[in-house]
């Protein structure tokens, strides 16, 4: 490992907190790329249980440098409460850092990230808008777009940090007057900034002289994606989507790494299906098996505690991940959770009237078609004591080659549970 990014091939959750956390190992930098607090990556470890919604997977390791880099939007109460938890269950956080060039998550961003959300779910007449968390990222990258972003490093500034929210605060008043919610005065805003740069003003720093010599010596460095690509901007199910692209793509500009450095590209992927939020989702199941893969898999949102969707493994959606990032390799994860299945599908096209599909069509195509299954014969056999490919069923060995046949990408890791001894390691032997 030089220069490696993992990312979510999927829709998100696919397990990409327990994949960094066993990479960080070797790593001397991790660097969150982009996103904020609106998902967790979950991580189970000798400290403790742990979803992690800001601090990148490796601060549990000392030795590796862990920044929030400029892609990222921060909100930084929700900073000062993970290093809380973390110094409580004796976790040095010293090796964390924020780059001055990452954008702040302010009040307003979540109040009207909510009030948007409601308004598109009545306007709907649905219960289900499309999916936010209400953690703020549309407005924050709305604002960062429009050049009325604020970033970390204006905390260091008082005075222009005044100026930048005197002009900026009319504007989401106004906005927040139109919801009849909440508004504010630069004057709270600031004791606000007053109280951040108290707790994490060392922290900030420029972190591209460290990223850049890192890259120049040989380092390891990790870059950790938040989300998959099903939630991507660009190339996600939009509007159902982030306002970030999670991709091999988004880590380079949201990193400052530049494309020919990066050396391996991992995509991380459930041994089967799973969605939180709105858009199309092909291979959701409504049946008994979509609710066992759900209790199984205690597939419940790590931060909105809303139950995710789940469905049989999507194929076509694998291809197309692997494509947009171009994958060096494939982690599958929660293997385990398909131990007692008798039967499992696969989908390997889509069917849209008289055609297959087999490709990823746009959101609106996506939401007519029906999966076309493969179907694969269980192994009913406890994987989780499992700790080598060979220690594997076979009927399991062949459905994760299907999996590495449709990704165009093998193997190199498969999970079989939460902790770090869970996961197997798969050379080229097998």
């Amino acid at each position: 490992m030089t220069v490696t990014v993992v990312v979510g091939a999927q829709w998100g959750d696919e397990g990409k907190g327990r994949t960094i956390d066993y990479l960080a190992a070797r790593a001397d930098m991790v660097i969150r790329f982009q996103g904020g607090d609106n998902a967790g990556h979950t991580v189970v470890n000798e400290h403790g249980r742990f979803a992690l919604h800001l601090t990148p997977c490796g601060i549990f390791y000392p030795h590796a440098r862990c920044i929030l880099g400029p892609g990222t939007v921060v909100n930084l109460d929700t900073v000062s409460e993970e290093q809380r938890l973390l110094q409580a269950a004796g976790v040095d956080t010293g090796n964390h850092w924020i780059d001055v060039r990452a954008h702040i998550i302010w009040p307003y961003h979540r109040l009207l990230d909510g009030a948007e959300e409601d308004r598109r779910k009545r306007e709907a007449g649905q219960d289900e808008g499309m999916g936010t968390t209400r953690r703020g990222m549309g407005p924050v990258y709305g604002d960062k777009h429009s050049y009325n972003g604020i970033r970390v490093g204006d905390l260091n500034y008082p005075d222009l940090l005044r100026q930048r929210l005197s002009l900026v605060l009319p504007l989401k008043n106004r906005e927040l007057g139109f919801y009849e919610l909440q508004q504010f005065t630069v004057d709270e805003l600031m004791d606000m900034a007053s109280v951040w740069r108290e707790r994490h003003g060392d922290r900030i720093v420029d972190t591209l002289p460290w990223v850049r010599d890192a890259v120049q010596t040989g380092q390891n460095v990790l870059l950790e994606g938040q989300l998959g690509i099903g939630r991507d901007i660009n190339w996600g199910i939009y509007p159902y989507t982030t306002a970030s692209s999670p991709t091999a793509g988004g880590a380079c500009v949201g990193a400052g790494i530049p494309p020919r450095a990066i050396d391996e590209v991992l995509g991380v992927v459930k041994a089967y299906s799973t969605s939180v939020g709105g858009g199309p989702f092909p291979t959701e199941l409504h049946d008994e098996h979509g609710a066992m893969l759900q209790e199984i898999g205690r597939e419940f949102g790590a931060t909105t505690g809303r139950p995710r969707r789940c469905g049989w493994f999507d194929g076509i959606a694998i291809s197309y991940a692997s494509w947009i990032n171009g994958f060096t390799g494939i982690a599958v994860t929660k293997l385990d959770v398909l131990d007692t299945f008798e039967e499992i599908k696969l989908c390997t096209g889509y069917r849209l009237g008289d055609r297959i599909l087999d490709h990823v069509p746009d959101t609106t195509t996506q939401a007519l078609v029906e999966p076309v299954y493969e179907t694969w014969p269980g192994w009913q056999t406890d994987t989780s004591g499992c700790r080598t490919w060979n220690d594997l069923p076979r009927a399991a060995r062949s459905y994760l080659r299907r999996i590495e046949d449709l990704a165009s990408a093998p193997i190199r890791f498969v999970s079989v549970g939460p902790e770090r001894s869970q996961m197997v390691v798969v050379t080229n032997d097998g």
